[in-house]
C-alpha cells in the first residue's frame, strides 16, 4: 500500500499543472473516471480485432484513470467518486478475464475471475481496509504486447498471464483471511 500512495503523490506533483487546468474548464474526477470507464470498455472491445486501436483506447484509459485521481485530490475526494473510480477500474479487469477466456477458450480463466470477483468483493465490503493486488494495469501491459502483431507467443504469454492473475488472487484472499483474523 505505501507503493500505491508513493505513486499518487508522484502522479499529483507530475500532473497537477494538467489536473488544475482541467479543473478550470469543468472537468471534474468523475467526469474524468467516466471518461476512464468508456475509453476502458472501448479497449475491450478492440481487444484481439484491432491492435491499433486497443492500444489507443487503453492507453487512454490510464491516462484517464491517472488523471481522475490526480483531479481528486486537487480539488475534493469524494465517497461517491471514490466508489466509482473503483467500481469503474474493477469492471475494467472483469471485462478483460472474460474476454480473454473466450478468446483462448480456457475455462481456467472464469475460475480466476470468481477468485478475482471474490477478493474485490471482500476489498469493497470492508470499505477497502482489507488487503488485495491490483491486476488491471500490469494485464493491459501484457495484452499490449501478447496481442502485438509480431509477438510470436501470444498464447503462451496470454495463459502465463491468466495464471499470474490468479497466483495474484489467491495471494490477496490468503492475505485478506489474515487481516479478518486479526480484526477479529
Amino acid at each position: 500500500m505505501k507503493i500505491i500512495k508513493r505513486s499518487q503523490e508522484l502522479r499529483t506533483v507530475k500532473l497537477q499543472k494538467i489536473g488544475e487546468h482541467l479543473i478550470k474548464i469543468g472537468i471534474n474526477a468523475n467526469i474524468m473516471t467516466a471518461i476512464s470507464l468508456m475509453s476502458g470498455i472501448i479497449s475491450v472491445y478492440f481487444l484481439f480485432n484491432n491492435y491499433i486501436l486497443f492500444f489507443l483506447f487503453a492507453t487512454l484509459h490510464l491516462i484517464a484513470d491517472g488523471l481522475d485521481g490526480v483531479i481528486a485530490r486537487i480539488s475534493e475526494e469524494t465517497n461517491f467518486g471514490k466508489y466509482f473510480d473503483y467500481i469503474s477500474d474493477r469492471f475494467i479487469a472483469f471485462l478483460i478475464l472474460i474476454k480473454l477466456g473466450w478468446f483462448l477458450q480456457d475455462y481456467y480463466v472464469y475460475i480466476i475471475t470468481g477468485l478475482f470477483l471474490i477478493a474485490n468483493i471482500v476489498y469493497f465490503i470492508s470499505r477497502f481496509k482489507a488487503p488485495i493486488l491490483f491486476i488491471r494495469s500490469t494485464a493491459l501491459g501484457v495484452l499490449a504486447v501478447a496481442t502485438h502483431p509480431w509477438f510470436p507467443y501470444t498464447e503462451s504469454l496470454l495463459i502465463l498471464g491468466y495464471l499470474t492473475a490468479g497466483a495474484v488472487m489467491v495471494y490477496s484472499l490468503a492475505k485478506q483471511l489474515q487481516w479478518f483474523m486479526k480484526i477479529s
